[in-house]
């Protein structure tokens, strides 16, 4: 019966640590112009939300386009950290093509029996 459930336990910790290390590496494909995109495509890049997303606009607004992708820093909520996230999902011009994944449903439990 222990034998069980430590064996349980240990297919349980190495599948939740895949799908963890599979999702951060998976988030999209694409670009988001940066200087065209609106609050719906800019939330969908990963780590921005709402509040980013509208300084994002902001700093637009203000400032006019971005001129280098580096600028993107200038924006309140967005360090270097953040940047390096983000920025190989972003462009300056042409049309936007990101394509966040879609995440997966998740599987039913199944019950485990000894």
């Amino acid at each position: 019966m222990k034998r069980c459930t430590i064996l349980a336990g240990v297919v349980l910790a190495v599948m939740l640590l895949g799908s963890m290390a599979y999702g951060q590496a998976q988030t999209g494909q694409g670009k988001i112009n940066i200087n065209t995109a609106t609050i719906e495509e800019l939330r969908l890049l990963p780590g921005v939300g709402d509040s980013t997303a509208n300084n994002i606009l902001a700093y637009r607004k203000a400032n006019g386009p971005f001129k280098t992708l580096g600028d993107v820093v200038k924006v309140k909520g967005i360090g270097e950290k953040k940047f390096k996230k983000l920025q190989v999902y972003l462009k300056l011009d042409g049309k936007s093509d990101f394509e966040p994944v879609k995440k997966a449903k998740p599987a039913k439990k199944e019950k485990v029996t000894s």
